[in-house]
């Protein structure tokens, strides 16, 4: 650094030029420093300080307002002027100090001997006591023709500045505007991210909340905090109706009379803002400010009115030691605000609906609800246990992109299935397509699925985009794939594994996203077998196996599902038919169900066409085939079902026979003590043998299974 007279000037300053290219060097390096505005600032304070040889210095940046200077960083400074400094924010407009007049002017001020020079005031006597002697340069910090901050330095002792050292104060004055530039830009981005991240998280858990309690008002404060990256928060409520006020603060939820909050509020913002219904900013100067701050040591104060439905009026306030709030800050609480107030009315709304729907409806239609709409899943009725299972089965696999393979027997609900799994799946927006194989001849199939170009074949006058093709991003079922050719297997199989389609006479690969959902009444397994469907293919498709049991097998779902099928038909028909006697529900319950929940409700439907004036069905309602001895119907056993694959291997005759034997009887002992609810001896009743004989061959066959 060059020497310097402290009465007279040396005619040739003597500069370091070594010291003076480090220094420079170091802070245009500062240029691309990963690093924040504070810590930058506190790097080239220290640089000008060390460099051109002063004692202390300070940088004051405008907030985004432009209204304040704020202090960001200092060096030397005791603790009180350290206090003193990061507590005050310079009003350009009421605070008469050199920080502001260079601000306003944006021109540079040197002060040689600050103990008599006018331009000193009381402000800077008050912010620093170095004021009252030595000598100060304080410059404007400039991105062209707008003033950013103030730089100020100063020496102890009365001092002659050299131009030199002037126009090198004046540099890195310019080169710290350059870094503080370039860096904002980034942080302002990378900020603005940060708040509307916090808003969307915080946004979707408002919005899912379903229930009127102090959630909303957690998720709020706590949202809220984080974007304006403010010291405190504040959200008060005011019961009009009741005069008591709902406080949230420092994470606790307590009520007050009106009254007694008053006087923390009442002169305040907060009470401004309410009053007002307007969004306040207020930068609190104990001299001049009008309004009370709500917590000591906070300067930086903000409220938005928080009005739900003339029924409560409030504010959400923030409050910070230091900083401002930008306008990205302002605009995301704004927009936080009124997504908690349209949630709050929502739910009230909601809650009102709630209750007058309930006061409308009759004890019959309660008990009814509870026994029946409890029950429905996705359209699908049952509580069955193994209805149970399929709808955990569906919950469970919807989420996933897995193929999943629906058997069952004809009329038991395939496609209802698929259906459900599709809403339940995050494709529930896009197009659900479903194909039933069986009723496409194969060649016309394949068109249909893969489309065509125009030119492709004899009748193929334009383009036709397939069905696969249409149902990208959505789902499609297609039921009775085991009617599919062993050409179109073919071409099936490389599409699932390539993720692509070519139409019909074209050359062009194009993605396709479908989650896929396949059904078959046949047994796959033993077509695999026979040859008539590729062995690779089943295992692609059948991921995720879901079995949907006859209705015989889910006797208590049988009388649920009646009585649906009787309120559909009543509405459709006009009847006023309220159920089944005792006899007819038995009836139901035993019957083999052969053309499963489809039968069901085609025989529901004949019955009410046909009787009139029948408020009850009976047993004599019911067509003759469900009227057959309940002996007869367990008869219908599917002897193919226990009896194994016998296309290879060898078997032992006497063994195999004696396990059929078994099986079937076991069949049948479960079965007459399934429609008789669990009792004995109307069981063994129905089988014509005595209840002893019906126990004993109960445990001759669990004997032979252990």
């Amino acid at each position: 650094m060059g020497k310097r007279s402290h009465k007279k000037k040396s005619a040739i300053p003597l500069l370091n030029k070594d010291k003076l290219l480090e220094s420079i060097f170091r802070i245009s390096s500062l240029l691309t420093a990963p690093s924040n505005v504070d810590q930058i600032l506190a790097k080239i304070l220290d640089e000008v300080i060390e460099t051109i040889g002063f004692d202390m210095g300070i940088i004051r940046l405008f907030d985004e307002s432009k209204q304040y200077l704020e202090t960001k960083v200092v060096k030397n400074y005791s603790p009180e002027e350290r206090e003193t400094a990061f507590s005050v924010s310079l009003n350009i407009y009421e605070h008469d100090c050199l920080s502001t007049k260079v601000a306003k002017s944006g021109q540079p001020i040197a002060i040689e001997n600050a103990a008599i020079d006018s331009r000193i005031t009381d402000t800077d006597r008050m912010l620093t006591k170095i004021y009252n002697k030595g000598s100060i340069v304080c410059a404007p910090l400039n991105i062209g023709d707008d003033v950013i901050g103030t730089i100020a330095a100063w020496c102890k002792k009365e001092t002659t500045f050299f131009p030199e050292e002037i126009n090198l104060f004046l540099t890195f004055a310019s080169q710290m505007s350059i870094v503080i530039h370039n860096i904002r830009l980034f942080e302002t981005n990378a900020e603005k991210i940060r708040q509307l991240m916090i808003l969307q998280e915080a946004v979707s858990e408002i919005n899912i909340s379903r229930v009127l309690d102090n959630r909303i008002l957690d998720i709020l404060s706590k949202s809220a905090l984080k974007i304006a990256m403010a010291d405190r928060v504040l959200i008060y409520f005011l019961d009009i109706e009741k005069d008591r006020c709902l406080i949230t603060e420092g994470g606790k939820v307590f009520i007050e009379e009106k009254k007694a909050y008053d006087d923390k509020i009442g002169s305040s913002i907060v009470r401004q803002s309410i009053d007002e219904n307007v969004m306040m900013v207020h930068h609190n100067d104990p001299h001049t400010s009008v309004f009370s701050p709500v917590y000591d040591g906070c300067t930086s104060e903000i409220a938005f009115p928080l009005n739900i439905k003339d029924k409560f009026k409030g504010a959400l306030y923030l409050a910070k030691r230091t900083g401002g709030y930008s306008q990205d800050q302002i605009h995301i609480l704004d927009i936080l605000v009124k997504n908690a107030v349209t949630s709050y009315e929502n739910m009230i709304m909601h809650s009102i609906l709630s209750f007058e729907a309930k006061t409308l409806k009759t004890e019959v239609e309660k008990l009814k609800e509870r026994e029946d709409l409890l029950l429905g899943f996705h359209n699908i009725l049952g509580r069955s246990k193994k209805m149970m299972g399929i709808f955990h089965v569906i919950e469970e696999v919807a989420s996933h992109n897995t193929n999943i393979l629906v058997q069952g027997e004809s009329g038991t609900g395939k496609e209802l299935i698929a259906r459900a799994i599709h809403r339940q799946s995050n494709r529930h927006a896009k197009s659900f397509v479903d194909v039933n194989c069986a009723a496409i001849p194969g060649t016309l199939l394949e068109s249909e699925l893969f489309g065509y170009e125009a030119g492709a074949f004899t009748d193929a006058k334009k383009r036709k985009i397939g069905l696969l093709e249409y149902a990208n991003g959505g789902t499609m079922l297609l039921d009775e794939v085991g009617d599919m050719s062993i050409q179109l297997q073919v071409k099936f199989l490389r599409m699932l594994e390539n993720g692509y389609i070519r139409r019909l006479g074209g050359t062009e690969n194009i993605p396709i996203d479908v989650r896929f959902i396949f059904s078959t009444n046949r047994d796959l397994s033993q077509m695999v077998n026979q040859g008539s469907f590729r062995e690779d293919l089943y295992y692609r498709i059948s991921v995720v196996p879901v079995t949907i049991p006859p209705l015989r097998e889910r006797g208590e779902d049988v009388i649920l599902l009646a009585r649906h099928y009787i309120d559909e038909f009543n509405k459709k028909l006009g009847k006023k038919v309220r159920g089944f006697n005792k006899e007819a529900e038995q009836l139901l319950k035993t019957y083999h169900w052969p053309g499963n929940v489809r039968e069901l409700k085609n025989i529901i439907e004949r019955v009410m066409i046909i009787q009139k004036g029948v408020t009850t069905i009976t047993q004599d309602d019911l067509p003759l085939e469900i009227k057959g001895t309940p002996n007869q119907q367990f008869l219908k056993i599917e002897i193919e079902k226990f009896i194994p694959q016998m296309s290879s291997g060898e078997f032992d005759y006497t063994r195999l026979t004696e396990k059929i034997m078994n099986d079937i009887k076991e069949k049948i002992l479960e079965s007459a003590l399934e429609m008789s609810g669990g009792n004995k001896t109307a069981a063994a009743r129905h089988l014509s043998i005595s209840r002893y004989k019906f126990i004993r061959e109960r445990k001759k066959l669990n004997r032979h299974v252990n």
